[in-house]
């Protein structure tokens, strides 16, 4: 009986472990996903770093597509003065549909114009030419530190849609505040209740055995008329 109560203790406790580094997990997407609202470029920012997500394997052996990478979110003054090599994600249109999305390739050029204005020519590792379009500074986005996750991008892309975020953290985090108001409640409940004496399963099995053997007396009185003690008899 003892080790089956520790199994339960121990069983409890990396539930509850396990639950609570869910919350954790799910307060942290969510402080991500308000950033990325409030982010002029649109990318989850958090204490000078962002977070984005590689679509393509055109800088494979430096990060592949579907992980997650870490970049310096740049002010406009170090947007201006990246230098050949660095890595950078920026906004560009990609498909020609007139839409910037985000991409992230090498610097192989620094351009100024006459005006001041800074330009930079990219290509990616893993591509034979220079990228179409030059980027203008004020499109870069952030400078790749070097740290990344692999493969967890498409998860975090997932967790970005309306869809994902609802099944994944909110869903969850409702049940599991339904759960710990319920736990609340019977605690609350046992609390108001302790002067009360409680019954615990035992007390129930030995209820449930006395009542079998009081119907089991009974119906054995009843085959002997009632009673189990014999008649007394005179003799003439």
């Amino acid at each position: 009986m003892a080790g089956k109560k520790s199994a339960e203790k121990a069983i409890k406790i990396i539930v509850n472990t396990l639950v609570w580094l869910f919350v954790v997990f799910a307060v942290v997407v969510t402080v991500l996903a308000f950033a990325a609202q409030s982010d002029p470029d649109g990318v989850p920012s958090i204490g000078g770093k962002c977070i984005l997500t590689v679509q393509s394997d055109s800088m494979k052996g430096v990060f592949n597509k579907g992980d997650i990478i870490i970049a310096e979110k740049l002010s406009e003054k170090e947007k201006s003065e990246l230098a050949v090599k660095d890595i950078i994600s920026f906004k560009t249109d990609l498909d020609g549909n007139g839409v910037k999305e985000i991409n992230s390739h090498r610097i192989t050029e620094v351009i100024k114009g006459e005006n001041g204005e800074v330009f930079y020519k990219t290509m990616g590792d893993n591509t034979y030419g220079e990228d179409r379009e030059e980027v203008a500074a004020a499109d870069v986005i952030g400078k790749y530190n070097g740290t990344r996750i692999k493969g967890m991008g498409g998860f975090l892309d997932f967790l970005q849609k309306p869809k994902g975020f609802l099944a994944v953290i909110v869903v969850p985090l409702i049940l599991f505040f339904v759960f710990e108001l319920t736990n609340f409640v019977r605690t609350l409940i046992q609390v108001k209740n302790g002067d009360k004496k409680q019954i615990t399963a035992e007390d129930e099995a030995l209820i449930r055995k006395q009542a079998v053997e009081e119907y089991l007396r009974r119906q054995k009185e009843s085959e002997n008329g009632g009673t189990d003690t014999p008649e007394n008899g005179t003799d003439n």
